[in-house]
């Protein structure tokens, strides 16, 4: 990525500003740009374009003339179908047409999703990326469709790799994920805002959570390295009990808690248990995940107190 130009959609996120900063970090002579909806970035490099417009995503495609194009711009936190696709499809859609029309040499990262997996046989743990897709949770679908539509658009000669993301932990996780939510109601509690009490669904399920460091290092290593069309799991490999997770960030914050189940935050359609197989990400890019889950909480926590 040395002397490279790297665009990447929605880069004031929460992962696109940890990987903007990485990629800058440890590629100083990239030249970085942004796109999102809104410019709340200082950066000059960061244009405002509305990617559900084709006329507006080819034309910063053609004014940036990408060599690498992270699309980590989507929608993920509703259940609205129409929102879902047009976020997470359309969006693909036009960037994978402008870059055809286009007719550049660019490497398009999909940051894919473990929600496209869903429920999968114990006997069929770890997965890996071969696994058929099972989703249970319309956000699982729609990322399913992108895969898919990566899949076609790989087919006519588009240069795209899937780096398949599990349960991400760090700073400025938002509160919609778990460890966002329960971040944030210990921050509140913390500072007195809220009783000292957290009202919890079911604890008991097992996720693959993986650092965000890490996550965005994976990303970088299969737009580097990876087989154009194929997709890779970016996880640790195993999986850990909601409740150790809430216990370590309990720990972190140094305060006493109540943990109080409610019935009505359990998920009638919630996984037991889900964790992936690394080795294609290993084998292909030398990657691996370095961050201890412990560190992560403590990263996390610490930008919430």
């Amino acid at each position: 990525m040395y002397n490279k130009t790297i665009l990447i959609t929605g880069n004031n996120g929460f992962i696109g500003t940890r990987l903007t900063a990485l990629i800058r970090d440890t590629f100083p002579k990239a030249a970085i740009k942004g796109a999102d909806r809104a410019t709340h970035s200082s950066s000059p490099e960061t244009y405002a374009v509305n990617l559900l417009e084709s006329e507006s995503t080819f034309r910063i495609i053609e004014e940036t003339r990408p060599d690498f194009i992270f699309h980590l711009a989507g929608t993920i936190y509703t259940r609205d179908w129409q929102e879902l696709y047009l976020g997470n499809v359309k969006t693909t859609f036009n960037i994978m047409e402008g870059i055809k029309k286009a007719r550049i040499p660019c490497r398009i990262i999909i940051p894919g999703s473990a929600a496209e997996y869903g429920r999968v046989p114990v006997t069929e743990l770890p997965i890996n990326e071969n696994q058929v897709p099972n989703p249970v949770v319309p956000y699982g679908v729609v990322k399913v469709w992108q895969t898919t539509l990566a899949d076609y658009y790989h087919s006519c000669g588009v240069d795209v790799v899937i780096g398949r993301m599990f349960n991400i932990i760090g700073p400025g996780a938002p509160a919609e994920l778990s460890v966002g939510a329960f971040a944030k109601q210990l921050r509140e509690i913390k500072r007195c805002q809220l009783p000292p009490e957290i009202s919890v669904g079911n604890l008991k399920t097992k996720r693959d959570f993986i650092d965000i460091d890490d996550a965005c290092r994976g990303l970088i290593a299969v737009a580097k390295d990876g087989e154009s069309g194929e997709a890779y799991n970016i996880c640790s490999g195993n999986s850990v009990a909601m409740r150790e997770i809430l216990d370590m960030m309990i720990g972190c914050s140094g305060i006493k808690v109540d943990v109080i189940s409610d019935s009505s935050k359990f998920k009638t359609n919630d996984i037991d248990d889900i964790f992936g197989d690394n080795s294609k990400i290993r084998a292909a890019t030398g990657w691996h995940p370095s961050t201890r889950i412990e560190s992560g909480i403590e990263k996390l926590m610490q930008y919430n107190s």
